[in-house]
């Protein structure tokens, strides 16, 4: 079992209540209880991990209540499922930091509209960034798209792989052309759309182009489809962050991904 703070194995039991046995953190020095992040739940952990992975393979909240009573015969009301959803969603996010992906030093960077209740333009922006393996890296819902929009989510990116890509590559769109200079001139920028680009890079002559991201863009369209548009900032960027942690750690596909299963079991399943 591991802390659900900081979710370190170097826990120690610390007696009983009511019959439910209590531990604490020896490295966080935190108490909790053998069941963890489902005390004070008055469903069944297997009810809300299937509820938070139903919603996650783009049922609404509706639909994903409506399974749960038809198959499961539980019946909680989407806004029980949406308070599980954001209970869950910061240690989803930490847990992520704690498994991460040997990601590549190639990065693709594209944006995309998203429809958000009081965005300054009838759109807002989502920023994604992802490697050449199909993995995203960073997230970052903005305002307007700009030069700081662009190097905010590039600096996210940066603190998730701790150093700078050697290669990005990103459409024309001239945004990025000062924004990818925070990397220095060791990183090459490459700008190319649907169209490849070659260019001569350690010793031979390599080719690049953004397929790839908006791949990964269609995906996210598929997601935010059972959306009526987004309510605010906080909740689409959490959207967001939920839709990466499925893509790269549950999203079926033959290599390159981490089994649900090796995520803690204090968040997924239960022991």
């Amino acid at each position: 079992m591991n802390c659900i703070h900081c979710f370190s194995e170097n826990i120690i039991k610390n007696g009983h209540r009511d019959g439910v046995q209590l531990y604490r953190c020896k490295d966080c020095k935190r108490a909790f209880c053998e069941k963890g992040l489902y005390a004070k739940m008055s469903y069944e952990p297997f009810v809300v991990s299937s509820a938070m992975m139903l919603r996650m393979y783009r049922l609404s909240l509706e639909e994903v209540a409506d399974v749960l009573k038809k198959l499961l015969r539980k019946n909680p009301n989407r806004s029980t499922i949406y308070r599980w959803i954001k209970k869950f969603y910061s240690v989803l996010y930490r847990i992520s930091k704690v498994l991460p992906f040997n990601y590549t030093n190639v990065w693709h960077v594209d944006e995309k509209f998203i429809k958000i209740k009081g965005s300054k333009d009838d759109f807002a922006y989502l920023f994604v960034v992802a490697d050449n393996k199909n993995h995203i890296i960073a997230t970052y819902v903005a305002n307007a798209r700009t030069t700081e929009s662009a190097k905010i989510v590039l600096r996210k990116a940066r603190e998730v792989m701790n150093k700078n890509p050697r290669v990005i590559v990103t459409d024309n769109c001239q945004i990025y052309k000062k924004a990818c200079k925070i990397f220095g001139r060791k990183t090459k920028h490459v700008k190319s759309h649907f169209k490849r680009k070659y260019i001569f890079l350690d010793g031979k002559v390599q080719g690049f182009s953004n397929n790839r991201i908006e791949r990964i863009n269609s995906d996210i369209d598929l997601f935010l489809h059972v959306f009526r548009g987004l309510k605010g900032f906080a909740s689409a960027q959490m959207w967001a962050d939920l839709f990466m942690i499925w893509f790269n750690y549950c999203k079926p596909r033959k290599e390159g991904r981490i089994e649900i299963d090796k995520i803690p079991e204090i968040v997924v399943y239960a022991k």
